[in-house]
């Protein structure tokens, strides 16, 4: 399993799976051979974006970083080294939802909708390598070397509540105040969602490969201290997840394989689930960001849930995503794929795992 990482606060890391620690293990680090480190940063060049390209990940809130409020679209990804240094460049578009009243002297103003925007970062950094013979994990660890440059624009306008004072006098004192409610919305979404982005990326990227297997996963955060990894359908979406009604979240795309099953649990409201080819999701998130009427969806298995639900998918042509909509004012749910990710190609030959033996 390769693991690149960096910082984390909280982990969300997005499909990064927790392992069980063993005892003790034969350890070989880039800081016994520095050319080690050299080879798989240029490994890591070569093939990292290939796993953020084109994904779906999820956002923490702003006022609540314990639950997924928002989309990240990754559209863009390059990657370059210079021996062990490495400068990582994202790009995308995104939305996230944001409930905030601010008063300030007599103007008062509510924000409470989905904020989309588009963001770019630049995060610069060092790896470091290390190898656990059993069971077979390399771990590349990304630390980077400062905050990351972060430009982050929203997209549209961002509708306010004004109230006070303000409400009956801003269309004859605007010309002569320099900021109207709408402005300082405008202004207080961009500052936060730069934060929040920096706050994410200060987590890390974390991609991991099991050697034996080529089960590939990636997302934002460090993972610990890895060994033989849990499957991944025993665990579900790592934070609860709202979504409020008029917007969307999108998760994936997952491969599908001979078959799999998207299981849904809802613990408040209704949330209507679609499961499609990434190429529809990726049409509706594109009409979404814009403000455009949403497509029509070609789906391969959807339902309302409003406790829980289980939706197969036996069509494997194609990656998957997960598209969650509110069918009430808000929802509050999770979810996790059955089975785990079919695996890649293997990087080496392993002896056949086993799972131990239980008695009658």
């Amino acid at each position: 399993m390769i693991v690149l990482a960096c910082r984390s606060e909280d982990s969300e890391p997005v499909a990064v799976e927790q392992a069980e620690a063993s005892p003790a293990r034969a350890r070989v680090t880039t800081s016994d051979d520095k050319n080690l480190g050299v080879l798989l940063a240029e490994i890591v060049d070569s093939r990292a974006c290939q796993y953020l390209r084109n994904t779906y990940r999820a956002l923490h809130g702003v006022q609540n970083p314990d639950v997924v409020a928002g989309t990240l679209w990754i559209r863009e990804c390059a990657i370059e080294s210079d021996g062990t240094n490495v400068t990582v460049r994202l790009a995308g578009d995104g939305w996230e939802w944001l409930h905030q009243k601010k008063e300030e002297a007599e103007a008062h103003f509510a924000v409470q909708q989905y904020i989309k925007f588009q963001v770019a970062a630049t995060i610069r950094g060092t790896i470091d390598v290390s190898y656990a013979p059993n069971p077979k994990l390399v771990t590349v660890q990304f630390t980077p070397s400062g905050q990351p440059a972060v430009q982050f624009q929203p997209i549209g306008n961002v509708s306010v509540d004004e109230q006070g004072i303000w409400a009956s006098i801003v269309g004859s004192v605007e010309s002569v105040v320099s900021e109207s409610p709408s402005q300082q919305a405008q202004q207080e979404v961009q500052k936060q969602g730069a934060q929040s982005f920096v706050s994410m990326l200060d987590q890390g990227v974390t991609i991991t490969v099991d050697a034996c297997t080529g089960q590939v996963r990636a997302g934002f955060g460090k993972s610990p201290e890895v060994t033989t990894p849990k499957p991944s359908a025993a665990k579900p979406s790592s934070a609860p997840i709202v979504v409020h009604q008029g917007g969307l979240l999108v998760f994936g795309p997952e491969t599908v394989g001979e078959q799999m099953t998207v299981v849904v649990d809802v613990s408040s409201g209704t949330v209507h689930i679609d499961v499609a080819c990434r190429a529809q999701a990726d049409k509706l998130a594109d009409a979404f960001r814009r403000g455009a009427p949403l497509p029509a969806l070609k789906t391969l298995a959807s339902g309302d849930v409003t406790s829980s639900a289980r939706l197969r998918v036996a069509d494997g042509h194609c990656p998957v995503a997960v598209i969650a909509q509110a069918r009430t004012p808000a929802a509050k749910f999770s979810w996790k794929r059955e089975p785990p990710a079919p695996s890649g190609e293997p990087l080496i030959e392993c002896p056949k795992r086993t799972a131990p033996s239980r008695g009658n």
